[in-house]
């Protein structure tokens, strides 16, 4: 009698209510070169369509996917419970509205399985739109073109996706995602990993990121700075006063962007919840202040006085 034979990666895709999308990040792992992996979906209290699609893979693909049902936690529980039921020697995280290309299995594990120390090896990306064209440039510059020390780590936040593949035996070590940070779970768990050996960085495009609307689902998960601030403090302290800056100041441009865009909408209200989440970053940005003011206008005058920007130029 045969030995059922173990997949050697296991696929993780955490989803909530991705009807939209799921079946197109399902079928970007099933068109890989790679062919040794199981699929571990974990639906974190969906309430639309996502079961029945990803159902509809189990009866087509048998054991290769499996289901794992959790009520909403969030993404990083979700990740942490499908690696709980990974069987797989390495982990392999994809999002639910992202896709793989079709080398991107073959090429991360052999680069891991040349080099028996490195813990994770990611690639830089495409980010496209929701119709899938090429729509922004990549966060991977010249100068962070290569798999990072831990100095830089702590200088910055360092551009990688959550799309990469590890070493499961490194992940237990590094304890997981912290699930009580609804966002930059993941710029916590490259620091932890980090400490358990080094990375790979393959130049090679594999992942295709789609960019979708930020509001409100940013603000939905945004807790402010103190949950990841006193994590990175506690366990690193003054050594990672630039990757503190930094987080701060990333998240305070985001939030000012989304904020004069849903202006330029007329969304007042939700523009006023952006700059009012700036404070919390920043006390002291006084743009911030000014817009707030401006969402009590009218929605006519306020884009007037915002300048092309606001008028979402």
């Amino acid at each position: 009698m045969a030995l059922e034979r173990t997949p050697l990666v296991s696929v993780i895709i955490p989803v909530r209510n991705g009807a939209a999308t799921i079946e197109r990040a399902l079928k970007s792992v099933f068109d890989q070169t790679f062919t040794d992996f199981e699929i571990i979906c974990v639906d974190d209290g969906s309430t639309d369509r996502t079961r029945a699609i990803v159902e509809q893979y189990v009866w087509d693909y048998g054991d290769r996917v499996k289901i794992v049902e959790q009520a909403n936690r969030g993404p990083a529980a979700a990740r942490n419970n499908g690696a709980r039921h990974a069987s797989g020697e390495y982990i392999a995280f994809l999002d639910a509205d992202d896709v793989w290309t079709p080398r991107m299995l073959e090429l991360t594990v052999a680069a891991m399985r040349a080099d028996p120390d490195a813990v994770l090896a990611y690639s830089d990306i495409v980010i496209v739109n929701e119709a899938g064209e090429e729509a922004g440039r990549s966060p991977v510059r010249p100068d962070t073109a290569h798999a990072p020390s831990m100095d830089e780590m702590l200088a910055r936040i360092w551009p990688m996706t959550i799309m990469v593949v590890m070493r499961r035996d490194a992940f237990d070590r590094a304890g997981g995602f912290c699930e009580q940070l609804m966002s930059a779970e993941d710029i916590y768990l490259w620091l932890l990993m980090r400490e358990q050996g080094h990375f790979i960085y393959l130049p090679d495009r594999l992942v295709r990121v789609t960019f979708t609307e930020l509001y409100p689902k940013v603000l939905n998960r945004d807790v402010g700075p103190k949950p990841i601030v006193d994590l990175i403090r506690a366990r690193y302290g003054t050594r990672a006063d630039g990757l503190v800056e930094n987080f701060i100041r990333h998240r305070v441009r985001m939030l000012a962007n989304i904020g004069v865009a849903e202006m330029s909408r007329g969304n007042m209200v939700g523009a006023r919840r952006c700059f009012m989440r700036v404070l919390r970053y920043d006390r002291f940005h006084l743009k911030s202040y000014l817009r707030i003011a401006r969402t009590y206008l009218p929605a006519r005058v306020a884009r007037a006085l915002g300048g092309r920007a606001a008028r979402g130029a």
